[in-house]
């Protein structure tokens, strides 16, 4: 019985994947905010379903399909910190699968140097 719930919950774990493009942004030390062009591309397994994707910090859609097996948005994130992208299916909220779009600072104020000042070698 435990490998059957543990099977559904895998099944239910593995309906749709996403893939965003590019996952990362670096900022360098002189910059505030990553300006770039996010693309975002679902698939979900099984039969076509109704889906919206989110981004984290709103309530609303940032686009829906209905009766779709795949999909692909382009987002244009303007944004200082990382982002939470999801897919939940339209009819319950169910969140299907979840990526993070990372903003990774440089800071090089915080770096040691290699050689200490004082060592000639």
């Amino acid at each position: 019985m435990l490998a059957g719930v543990l099977a559904a919950a895998g099944c239910a774990a593995a309906e749709a994947e996403m893939d965003l493009t590019p996952s990362v942004c670096a900022l360098a030390a002189d910059q505030s905010r990553c300006e770039e062009r996010v693309t975002i591309e679902w698939q979900a397994a099984g039969q076509t379903q109704a889906l919206c994707l989110f981004v984290d910090r709103e309530n609303e859609p940032l686009a829906c399909w209905e009766k779709d097996r795949q999909g692909q948005y382009r987002y244009r994130a303007e944004t200082d910190e990382s982002l939470t992208f999801q897919l939940r299916r339209t009819l319950d909220g169910e969140l299907l699968a979840s990526e993070l779009f990372e903003v990774i600072r440089e800071y090089t104020e915080f770096r040691s140097r290699r050689r200490k000042p004082w060592n000639f070698f």
